[in-house]
């Protein structure tokens, strides 16, 4: 086994900080950055397969997640944070999407009231690796903030997530404040544990994903 392949079976058992350990060793030894991302997006490969209804294990998701967030923010983005972007978009068209500029943007994050961060950290990271630009706005995100970011970068779609029943009202009104304002052809994805627990009329969103790669399949084939 190479060691880049070892980074990537690290990643996959969620060994987080044995990880980033690996990645740093690899870019001391002359290994690049593009290297380092393809083999986190193949460590990432195993989330999918642990999705299914059949075979899924949050806590083997998570843990995965962990490991390729913290090596692609403690070792990649250290080494080159200007051009990062560029590097992820060119190792997702080489593994079979468009390379070069980003074709679709998506403005991203918890609604207010929730603090909660991996899931959306998950979804913002397959899509920057399916060459989408991501606009991560965080968390604790107010209504207007996602409208003004939104209409600000010409994003294609808002995705929006909460863990937290109560903060669910806020949601429902992104999509009336985008139509007010003549943007209604901005497409609202919810996810999240809480979205999950109500519907798309509720929320008044254009998709309710059920997980990660959901959200990332609807964002694909969305035109």
């Amino acid at each position: 086994m190479n060691p880049l392949q070892e980074l990537a079976l690290l990643i996959q058992k969620g060994e987080n900080q044995k990880a980033v350990n690996r990645a740093d060793k690899l870019l001391q030894d002359s290994y690049s950055t593009k290297d380092i991302i393809g083999a986190a997006s193949e460590g990432l490969r195993v989330l999918r397969d642990k999705c299914t209804v059949e075979n899924f294990q949050l806590l083997d998701v998570l843990l995965a997640s962990r490991a390729m967030a913290e090596v692609v923010d403690e070792c990649v983005a250290s080494k080159l944070k200007d051009t990062m972007d560029t590097l992820v978009a060119n190792n997702a068209g080489n593994n079979g999407n468009n390379g070069g500029q980003p074709e679709k943007t998506i403005v991203i994050g918890t609604i207010e009231g929730d603090v909660h961060d991996l899931g959306k950290h998950i979804v913002s990271t397959l899509c920057r690796f399916n060459n989408f630009r991501v606009v991560n706005l965080g968390k604790d995100v107010p209504v207007d903030t996602f409208v003004k970011a939104a209409i600000k970068e010409k994003a294609d779609f808002i995705g929006v997530s909460s863990l937290i029943t109560v903060c669910l009202p806020a949601i429902k009104n992104i999509k009336t404040i985008l139509e007010e304002k003549g943007y209604g052809h901005i497409k609202l994805v919810g996810g999240g544990s809480a979205v999950q627990q109500s519907c798309l009329e509720t929320l008044n969103l254009d998709y309710l994903a059920y997980d990660a790669f959901d959200g990332l399949d609807y964002f694909c084939n969305s035109s």
